[in-house]
């Protein structure tokens, strides 16, 4: 087919940096590896390699350290760039990779050779989607649609469309004796709740409304209560545990788990709660049941393998942005994440406790 590799090239595939959309991705470099075997190498933060399955360990894997290629791009023939920056296009170039297949968006074209141009959205404002796009505005969709369509243009189709996350046996293992150390007894059935957050992160549900939330599920339900977070989120737990403390018994994971740790987690969990972050798409793909606070997120990101998924969001003038942070100051600021009742997320967390 035309585009595909020939049996002595080498391709580097780019993952992205955002933790969802590298598990979004995960389909794509296993049918990647699956197809082209050790002639692939995956680039990506360090972090993110152990949630790769044993496939993976057929490719070589490279570290992206604080976003920068290093030589190890030089050599291969064909670079695919799961990305949609324009340094990741200027760094392919750079590394002398004669083909360099890409998303033609944000000024990269002329460094491509070959590309998948997304579609815009255009038209009046999406029902019950808020605020209308802003020209030049790439249309929403999930991120590993995209990825599929890209790898199209070497001739490799991805059968298996759901990410997938494997805990390694040991793992598991250790995760539950961390549980058995918080007093948690074995098969005891828990809940699991994501309640960090990066500071001022417009995707953090704010603790009190959160605290609200889980005294509402633990007063319905017979589980445990268990709070985790990400590195460097801890002062966010805190101020949930103060508030939750005097409501329903909990048990917060301290120090923060890593990756695969939560991945164990979430399995193990009668139910995953999270705001629509990173580790929401680690839960789905270990096949947690979720429900998903969403508040300046476009839904249409991630409109994918949400079978097991309640998606909880609210209606505001000014969104869905998709900003990190919140530009709005006074009553109107964050509305798209304090206008959710918490009675909502504990109606949602029954439904699929049921």
């Amino acid at each position: 087919m035309r585009g595909a590799l020939n049996s002595r090239e080498r391709l580097l595939v780019l993952l992205p940096s955002w933790l969802g959309d590298f598990v979004a991705c995960e389909p794509v470099a296993r049918a990647l590896v699956e197809r082209f075997g050790e002639r692939v190498t995956l680039v990506a933060p360090r972090r993110y390699f152990p949630l790769l399955g044993p496939e993976a360990t057929r490719a070589r894997c490279v570290a992206l350290e604080d976003g920068e290629p290093g030589p190890e791009w030089r050599g291969h023939d064909v670079a695919l760039l799961l990305t949609g920056s324009f340094r990741s296009a200027l760094a392919a170039w750079r590394a002398r990779i004669p083909r360099r297949i890409g998303f033609a968006r944000d000024g990269r074209s002329l460094l491509l050779t070959a590309a998948v141009t997304p579609a815009r959205e255009v038209g009046a404002t999406p029902l019950e989607l808020g605020v209308a796009g802003r020209f030049p505005r790439w249309l929403p969709r999930p991120v590993g649609a995209s990825a599929r369509e890209l790898i199209g243009l070497l001739g490799v189709a991805v059968r298996d469309t759901r990410p997938r996350i494997e805990p390694p046996a040991e793992v598991v293992e250790r995760v539950r004796a961390r549980l058995a150390a918080l007093g948690l007894a074995p098969g005891r059935p828990f809940v699991l709740a994501n309640v960090g957050a990066r500071p001022q992160s417009a995707k953090g549900f704010p603790a009190e409304l959160f605290a609200a939330t889980l005294a509402a599920i633990g007063a319905r339900h017979a589980f445990e209560l268990v709070l985790v977070c990400g590195p460097g989120e801890e002062a966010v737990v805190a101020d949930v545990e103060r508030r939750l403390a005097p409501r329903a018994s909990f048990a917060p994971v301290h120090p923060p788990p890593d990756l695969l740790e939560f991945a164990a987690l979430a399995r193990l969990a009668e139910l995953v709660v999270t705001t629509d972050s990173g580790p929401r798409h680690v839960a789905n793909a270990v096949g947690a049941k979720l429900v998903v606070v969403a508040g300046p997120t476009d839904p249409r990101h991630t409109a994918e393998h949400l079978e097991r998924t309640v998606l909880v969001r609210t209606l505001v003038p000014c969104g869905p942005c998709h900003r990190e942070l919140c530009p709005l100051e006074g009553a109107t600021r964050h509305r798209c994440m304090t206008e959710i009742e918490p009675a909502r997320l504990a109606a949602a967390a029954a439904a699929l406790l049921a």
